[in-house]
């Protein structure tokens, strides 16, 4: 049994005999409180009606004199021994029983007739019927408490069941989650939790597969990377030692050809760890920039010029940059931030345009968002492959072999692209692609 539902259950039910035990005071307290009021104003009505059967004598025979039968009745009316006092003060008659050591206290109203005092009643409570009075008082709040009592057990007892039935339904997710996620922990990247069907365990178990399965492609990613910098620095480095040692002992002679030879595969080196320092600093480029408002025009054409060299080499027409619709197209963005995105497009194309190719640059503003595209006439790339292409380390191809002289290799040149420009605000998105070419569309927000 979950023990978290169990101490949700608990503390919902002990809540709830709380609410009751207060409740239960509060009722007992009214309860007897308008009960005692019902009593005293029945009595006051017996008495008022007592003094209007008297006013009344008076009224018809002109005095307050009774005889023995008149005033046991004016008693039984009363609800208690009587006496009867005229306008001086004396005492006229009074019932048996009045002023018995026995009796409760007296209580005395004026007998008014036609606006003029004639006399006074008093009205003596019987003890014994006080008694009575006070246990069925007392017997009526017992029977009060005790059905409050027995409520409250039955509405605890079935609030406390179901928190518990509730609770575990709640929780026994929570706890599967968390046993899922200790085993994550310790290196299990496999683990999943079933998605239960209420909507928000629902949304949370799939957060949290969601969230497992990156971690397993990342470290899936992570992995291959490892293994392919391994390798991709392990040859120029082999190659770098075995030509400086056959210099070193004379097998080869140090011409300038081999230190050339020895110097571009240096050079190699240097690229794959230029590659990791670049990925490392596109992760903290949002701390790094210095925004200002900028022509994104004039940075294509300063992006484009930058690589008309390699464009040239490959053998690849580049066409642009050039404005669609009304310009210009400014943003509030890093300009050497922005402008490294939009060179690692250019390159990105440039390796993957065949010769006689085309790459097309063009900027325009769309609502609020300032858009820069690099549409090329390359193979496209596989529909199974665009939903990772941005992920580090991630090559469409990973048996393409690096050819002299072209840049790329490692995967992490699109993930540096996308990383800058979310620094900035924006975002790097495949916009198209098809067997006759990719877009790539760099979205920015526009400067008003």
């Amino acid at each position: 049994m979950d023990r978290l539902g169990v101490r949700l259950a608990l503390a919902i039910g002990g809540a709830v005999a709380i609410v009751i035990v207060l409740a239960g005071i509060l009722v007992n307290v009214v309860v007897g409180s308008r009960f005692s009021q019902y009593l005293g104003a029945e009595q006051a009505a017996r008495r008022d009606q007592a003094v209007a059967l008297l006013a009344d004598e008076y009224r018809f025979g002109g005095s307050l004199s009774l005889t023995g039968l008149e005033v046991r009745q004016l008693a039984t009316v009363a609800g208690g021994p009587v006496a009867i006092f005229d306008a001086g003060g004396r005492l006229v008659v009074r019932s048996a029983g009045f002023g018995a050591a026995l009796g409760g206290p007296v209580d005395s109203s004026p007998v008014v007739v036609d606006g003029q005092t004639v006399g006074r009643l008093e009205v003596q409570s019987r003890g014994l019927a006080a008694a009575v009075v006070q246990s069925a008082s007392t017997a009526f709040r017992r029977a009060t408490d005790l059905t409050l009592l027995l409520a409250g057990i039955v509405a605890v007892g079935v609030s406390v069941l179901l928190a518990l039935w509730m609770g575990l339904r709640m929780t026994q997710p929570l706890s599967a989650m968390a046993a899922a996620a200790h085993r994550l922990g310790s290196g299990d990247l496999s683990t999943r939790v079933p998605v239960p069907t209420d909507r928000e365990g629902h949304d949370l178990a799939m957060a949290f597969n969601s969230m497992a399965e990156s971690l397993q492609r990342s470290e899936q990613l992570r992995r291959q990377a490892a293994s392919d910098l391994a390798h991709e620095i392990a040859t120029p480095v082999t190659v770098l030692t075995t030509q400086l040692d056959a210099m070193a002992d004379g097998v080869v002679p140090a011409s300038a050809e081999q230190l050339a030879a020895t110097r571009e595969t240096a050079g190699e080196v240097a690229r794959l760890v230029g590659d990791l320092h670049d990925l490392a600093a596109a992760e903290g480029a949002a701390l790094l920039r210095t925004p200002e408002r900028v022509d994104l025009l004039t940075l294509a054409s300063d992006a484009t010029a930058a690589v008309q060299a390699l464009y040239g080499q490959r053998s690849v027409t580049l066409l642009g940059p050039a404005v669609i619709g009304a310009g210009p197209v400014r943003a509030d963005v890093d300009p050497r931030q922005v402008g490294r995105v939009l060179q690692n497009l250019l390159t990105n194309a440039a390796v993957y345009t065949p010769a006689g190719g085309t790459v097309r640059v063009s900027v325009a503003r769309e609502g609020a968002a300032a858009r820069i595209r690099v549409a090329d006439t390359g193979p496209g790339i596989p529909p199974e492959h665009q939903a990772r292409v941005f992920e580090r380390f991630y090559r469409a191809d990973p048996a393409r072999s690096r050819r002299s002289g072209q840049p790329g290799g490692t995967g992490i040149g699109l993930t540096v692209a996308r990383e800058l420009a979310r620094a900035n605000g924006g975002d790097v998105r495949i916009e198209a692609s098809s067997p006759q070419g990719t877009t790539f569309v760099i979205d920015l927000p526009a400067a008003a």
